[in-house]
């Protein structure tokens, strides 16, 4: 049962807050200095739903290997945003030119990047929350839907959405194509080099010879609306298709409070940009970070506790796989992928590009085995000596601990956000693990008393 109905109105407001705070730090975990886009995502997404699982009780649909397919989810939507941020101002910023443009275009490009952003992820969420028995057949159908969606927008539609909304994106790119001799055909170009952004930024920097992100702001937008159409797409196949109405449903919200908070957020760089006096500890990247996550992790959070209960139904997903094979798969899933790559990475991320990756990414591989060969012992492999509700009230609070201490104080220098703990950013990051640590501390006294 989801401990919401038996809960009072005050214990929901906490979860509710709580829920906006934990994502919001993920949120910024995930960003500049971060874990990585989609390595950030992975880690937002286990340490999101471990918390659900505590403050709303456990479900039979959600379980380790679930948690961290649900996680998995999350990093198969991940955009690119580097040059639409600062659109809502008028501006598209080419590093070298500024182009004017209309305001309500830079709104309309941040709204389908955040709709485009979880979608997969929202509608695996709901999920583990519905009556629906979903087969292996139904994973399918709802990744090569998303799939053929966005391949088939990015060679068509999506180019006519931007000559449509923001046309000036095709003349700033096509100007830049003149000026090494390519000709002006924006599509064509784009059709040569599909789908690679790798290609935009290369152009960039090797072929142009100057710093112009026409080229990548181009391709970026190609990609959000795609994202956006392959969403739209994705929630219609799981309501009319897989037909399961809570996972279209809250996967619906998840779009939506995604495009929302990504847009409202996107306020810091408008106040920025119009020249407003900002303090030293305003950051505005940063404040977009953790706040697109607070408020979309908020309007998320209510939106499950307020989500009227479904059947506790058991997962069928794999059951015809062998009990020793499901055993391993849980084993490689839960821990290997949700435990041990989220200790290793950001190590291996905060000290890229350093003489000291090897030994400490090394040290993290050693810890990571041996929490992860304590845990198996204690819990079984396929956590079958324990409840999840039980692992993850333990877990939670030290995924949320060690993902403090990494973003604060490992890496070298410049990584080590202690140094700025006085920026408003890192305070806000700070008072979020707080808080939940001690509601979690909280609920492992309650769970011990029982």
């Amino acid at each position: 049962m989801v401990k919401n109905n038996s809960q009072s109105k005050l214990y929901n407001a906490v979860i509710v807050i709580l829920g906006a705070m934990l994502m919001g730090m993920l949120w910024r975990v995930r960003g500049t200095h971060g874990w990585g886009s989609s390595w950030g995502l992975l880690n937002a997404g286990i340490i999101f739903v471990l918390f659900l699982t505590v403050a709303l009780g456990e479900r039979k649909k959600m379980n380790i290997s679930w948690t961290a397919l649900t996680a998995l989810s999350f990093m198969l939507t991940t955009p690119a945003w580097g040059t639409l941020l600062n659109q809502i101002t008028g501006v598209l910023n080419c590093n070298d030119r500024l182009v004017s443009i209309s305001p309500w275009s830079g709104v309309f490009m941040m709204l389908c990047l955040g709709f485009g952003l979880a979608s997969l992820f929202g509608i695996m969420l709901g999920r583990s929350y519905s009556d629906k028995q979903w087969k292996f057949h139904h994973i399918l159908i709802l990744l090569g839907v998303f799939y053929a969606v966005n391949y088939i927008t990015k060679a068509t539609v999506s180019h006519l959405v931007i000559q449509l909304v923001q046309p000036e994106a095709i003349s700033a790119f096509a100007d830049d194509l003149k000026a090494v001799g390519l000709g002006d055909d924006v599509y064509k170009t784009y059709m040569q080099h599909f789908d690679n952004d790798a290609w935009a930024k290369k152009f960039t920097m090797d072929v142009l010879g100057r710093q112009s992100s026409a080229g990548r702001n181009y391709f970026q937008e190609i990609m959000t609306i795609s994202s956006a159409f392959s969403a739209v797409a994705a929630l219609i196949t799981t309501r009319f298709v897989i037909k399961d109405k809570v996972a279209a449903l809250t996967g619906t919200v998840t779009c939506g409070a995604f495009a929302v908070a990504i847009t409202l957020a996107d306020l810091f760089f408008w106040y920025e940009g119009k020249g407003y006096a900002v303090p030293d500890t305003y950051a505005a990247w940063s404040l977009w970070e953790f706040f697109t996550g607070f408020i979309a992790g908020g309007i998320i959070t209510a939106f499950v506790v307020l989500l009227k209960k479904k059947e506790n139904i058991p997962e069928i997903t794999f059951d015809k796989l062998p009990e020793k094979v499901k055993t391993v798969f849980t084993f490689l899933l839960g821990y290997i992928g949700m435990m041990g790559v989220t200790i290793v990475r950001p190590v291996l991320e905060r000290f890229d590009k350093t003489d000291l990756q090897l030994v400490f990414t090394a040290i993290s591989v050693v810890v990571a085995l041996s929490i992860v060969a304590v845990t198996a012992k204690k819990c079984g492999c396929a956590l079958q000596k324990t409840t999840y509700e039980k692992f993850c009230t333990v877990a939670l609070p030290c995924f949320v601990i060690f993902t403090y201490i990494a973003y604060m104080f490992i890496g070298n220098a410049e990584y080590q956000n202690f140094r700025s703990i006085g920026m408003i950013h890192n305070i806000c990051v700070t008072v979020s693990v707080v808080c939940v640590m001690i509601w979690s501390f909280m609920q492992i006294k309650k769970m011990n008393s029982k």
